[in-house]
Order: structure tokens, then C-alpha cells, then sequence
């Protein structure tokens, strides 16, 4: 199964849309054993573990204990400030580094501080030398962003595999502002745009690694349903500092995600603790959008009906352009212009909720 290990609740950025270290967290630092962990994990056969934080990079040394001392499929969530500190030997092991950093300079810099492109970018390169795995660039695309712009500068940098956004959800408590309600309608064009984009280069023969693009057609073309595509409370989970189990890293604070703990509890245990709940779970689009996201889901009273209903739109809106463009993207199947293996991704849960 998915774990996803918090090794810290602090960070050595403030973003806009986070804030930095979780000063509210009761349990900042990891308070198991590596021993308790990989106790826990030797019921599990085949574990994926995912370094989250916090920036998990600012405890680089628990890092490679646990690396050492845990057989495992190793992926990392990082802000890339630190990445470029991570021996190559390390390096190498991961199957997928997924790199925080917001698309053009002027917009990673206003969201998450002055000169963090530049340092990041800089890092990404140095670690591109020894790291031969999926390197994802992981947007927040939020009142700052150009979906269209901001997607194609990291793209036509050279350095990512792939490109994946989320919304900032903080756009949307409480019903959403006049503000957050006009960048929508932006964002839903430029969804529109990019997708035009995205279809003309494959039929030039290069494939854009749009994870959402690719995610989301490939379950059109196969017409199998998604499910939740984050696994959550079904085969993803989260190890919070304390050594709760959760079923998200998102907030491990709240009581109502705790569904264990490494020391009391069992892998097998787990599955299936959480399920999603109207309006997704009735959706006609259920089985290609998976349900979005868990947590907002069982918290939706937070973005009252209103706020989930602006998510909504915009899944609604993705689906619909992706479905007007299959018949372009089976002809270039059907003429070998494409394989049509490139749409089976991820193969593997690598973090990519896929869906915005």
C-alpha cells in the first residue's frame, strides 16, 4: 500500500496559500521509533512510501535511515529548496521526486516567496543529472495563475516529465469570493486553450506530460472506472508525526481522518476505512472523475454548497474538453501518430491526484 510519511509538520518556506510550519501541530516532529515504522511495515509486501512534511527534505537524515533500514518503493514531496543536497545515491532510489514550483517566475515568486524559482530551478537541473525517474513538476494554481501560460513555461523548460496542478481550495471556502468566481471562468478557458494546445502537439508527435490530460483520457478510452484516484482510505494513507495513521496527509490534526496508529494497528487493517459521501458518491461522472478529493468530501460543509459546486464546474469542464477531443486523439491512435499506452498514466498511485 501508499503511505505517505510526514517527517516534519515544519517548512522552511511561508506560501500564500499554506502559510509554512504548522505551528498548531500537537505533534511537529516525528515521535516513533524507524524500528516502531518498520514493524508496522513488515505486514506489508510491496509498501510505497511517500517523504512528506512540512519540507521532509529539512530532516534529510531520518530520511536516509529510514531509506537504509526499510525495504520500499521511495517517492518525495519537496519544495526543491534542499533537493540538490540529496546524495545521488539516494537520488537514485526514488521512483518519483515531485517538485513544488507554480509555473513563470513572477508567480512562483509571488506565491512562495522572492527568488524561489530561480533557486529551484537551479536545483531541479543539478538533480536531473543523477536522477532518472519521474520528475513532476506540482503546481497550485490559484488568482495568480495562468493555467495556460504557466503549464507551458514549465513544460518547455526541459527539466520535468511531467506537469500536474491542484486548486487552491482555499479559493472556494465559504461559497467562494466575487475574485475566486471570476478566475474561474479564466481558468476554465484556459483549460479550453490548453487542451487545443495539448491535441495539436500530439498530432505533431510530442506528447505534453499533462498528468491531468493524460490521466483523465486514458479512463475515457478505456471506459474503466477510476475510483478514487488517490487511493485515500482505500490504499493510501498517511503517518503523521505522532504516529497516527490518517487517511490524507492534508491537516492530520482533525480527529474525524484518524483511523490508527503504526503501534496499535495493521496494514490489513486499514482498507477501506473511508468512503466518499454525497454528492459524489450519486455523480454520474463518478467513475471518471474517482470522487476528486476525500477530505473535502467528508468536509464539505467548510466549502458549503456553493464552494463544492465551483469545484464541480471545473471537473465537469475538464471532462467535457477531453471527451470533445477523443475522437481526434483515437485517429491518432489508430494512425500510429501516438501509442496509446502513453494515456495508462500513472501506472503506479506516484501522488498525482490527476483531477485539478
Amino acid at each position: 500500500m501508499h503511505y505517505h510519511l510526514l517527517l516534519t509538520q515544519r517548512c522552511n518556506l511561508a506560501c500564500t496559500y499554506c502559510g509554512g510550519t504548522r505551528e498548531e501541530a500537537k505533534h511537529p516532529e516525528v515521535e516513533y521509533s524507524v524500528e516502531e515504522l518498520r514493524t508496522f511495515l513488515a505486514a506489508d509486501p510491496e509498501p510505497v512510501l511517500v517523504f512528506y512534511g512540512g519540507e521532509p527534505l529539512l530532516r534529510m537524515e531520518l530520511m536516509e535511515r529510514i531509506m537504509d533500514e526499510i525495504p520500499a518503493t521511495y517517492m518525495l514531496h519537496t519544495n526543491g529548496m534542499l533537493l540538490h543536497r540529496v546524495k545521488p545515491s539516494y537520488l537514485r532510489r526514488f521512483h518519483t521526486i515531485l517538485v513544488s514550483i507554480d509555473g513563470r517566475p513572477e508567480v512562483t515568486d509571488a506565491y512562495r516567496g522572492r527568488g524561489v524559482y530561480r533557486r529551484v530551478v537551479s536545483s531541479v537541473r543539478r538533480v536531473r543529472r543523477h536522477f532518472h525517474g519521474d520528475l513532476i513538476a506540482r503546481m497550485v494554481a490559484s488568482l495568480r495563475t495562468s493555467i495556460v501560460e504557466d503549464v507551458l513555461h514549465l513544460w518547455e523548460l526541459g527539466i520535468f516529465d511531467h506537469v500536474h496542478w491542484q486548486l487552491d481550495f482555499e479559493l472556494f471556502w465559504d461559497g467562494g469570493s466575487d475574485a475566486a468566481r471570476r478566475w474561474l471562468r479564466e481558468y476554465n478557458a484556459g483549460i479550453s486553450t490548453l487542451v487545443r494546445v495539448w491535441v495539436e502537439r500530439m498530432g505533431e508527435g510530442e506528447v505534453m506530460g499533462l498528468v491531468p490530460f493524460l490521466g483523465i483520457t486514458g479512463t475515457l478510452l478505456t471506459r474503466r472506472p477510476a475510483g478514487l484516484r488517490c487511493g485515500a482510505g482505500y490504499e493510501s494513507f498517511s503517518i503523521s508525526p505522532s504516529g497516527d495513521i490518517t487517511f490524507c496527509p492534508v491537516t492530520p490534526e482533525y480527529e474525524f481522518m484518524r483511523i490508527g496508529s503504526i503501534r496499535t494497528s495493521s496494514p490489513s487493517e486499514l482498507r477501506n476505512t473511508a468512503s466518499l459521501r454525497d454528492p459524489c458518491a450519486s455523480c454520474e461522472l463518478l467513475w471518471v472523475c474517482g470522487g476528486r478529493c476525500l477530505f473535502i468530501n467528508l468536509a464539505k460543509e467548510w466549502v458549503g454548497e456553493r464552494g463544492y459546486g465551483m469545484i464541480c464546474s471545473t471537473v465537469r469542464h475538464l471532462v467535457g474538453e477531453l471527451e470533445r477531443a477523443l475522437p481526434e486523439l483515437r485517429e491518432l491512435v489508430e494512425r500510429g501518430v501516438v501509442e496509446e499506452g502513453v494515456f495508462r498514466y500513472p501506472e503506479v498511485n506516484n501522488d498525482c491526484e490527476v483531477v485539478p
